[in-house]
């Protein structure tokens, strides 16, 4: 397996030439962070001699502790080994190319459901799956399609997808925390629970020194 130490030494050349990325851990981010991560993970892989780096976007703003690629991809150019000197270089012009013009204009919550669409990811797009656009709903405000997957989630049909034990987790995540709020029309509570998610996400992923928190849309509404 490929360590940390080999993630720094590969991404210098990223990290020098461009003064809105930092290091954390195995992932390159953009600073400064909002409700949107953006980044790009030097992921491991079987061979211990290979990188797979991947760019993706996710919103923070539900519980998570990784930068998952529903929305990203992998990096491609040439076999990401680190026996090949060029390879800083090579990795460096591969996300400059592939990578940054995708994710660097991605800055608001807009801006992120404006990019996980159907043409862009045709088997995770964000509509896709009820259990995290509620997330999103809540967030800009539209509570009126929040309420609507809350009725989806009480149905038998809705209980029945959601057996695993994650996804169990995430189901009364919704149903228990999210959906009576939304049932009350408590915005305030919302915007506090998503808050809370968001400084977790945010804990478990080491972000603290490049998150700044700023309010949610639906906290700017008149």
């Amino acid at each position: 397996m490929t360590t940390i130490a080999q993630v720094k030494q590969v991404v210098q050349p990223l990290l020098q030439r461009n003064p809105d990325l930092a290091l954390v851990g195995r992932r390159v981010i953009i600073k400064p962070i909002h409700h949107i991560l953006r980044g790009i993970s030097i992921g491991r892989s079987i061979n211990p001699a290979l990188f797979i780096p991947a760019w993706a976007v996710v919103f923070l703003f539900e519980p998570r502790d990784s930068l998952s690629l529903n929305w990203g991809e992998r990096i491609y150019k040439v076999t990401w080994d680190v026996a090949d000197p060029d390879l800083p270089t090579k990795m460096c012009e591969a996300i400059e190319e592939q990578a940054l013009p995708l994710v660097r204009p991605i800055k608001t919550i807009d801006d992120f459901v404006g990019f996980a669409t159907k043409e862009r990811f045709r088997d995770t797009y964000l509509d896709l799956y009820e259990h995290r656009k509620i997330f999103v709903d809540i967030a800009r405000g539209d509570l009126e399609s929040a309420r609507s997957i809350c009725e989806y989630m009480a149905t038998d049909r809705a209980k029945h997808r959601y057996l695993p034990l994650k996804m169990d987790e995430e189901y009364n995540r919704i149903t228990k925390e999210l959906c009576p709020l939304i049932a009350a029309n408590d915005r305030p509570g919302l915007a506090r629970l998503l808050h809370k998610y968001e400084e977790g996400s945010v804990r478990a992923m080491k972000l603290e020194k490049y998150w700044e928190p700023t309010p949610f849309p639906i906290e700017l509404e008149s």
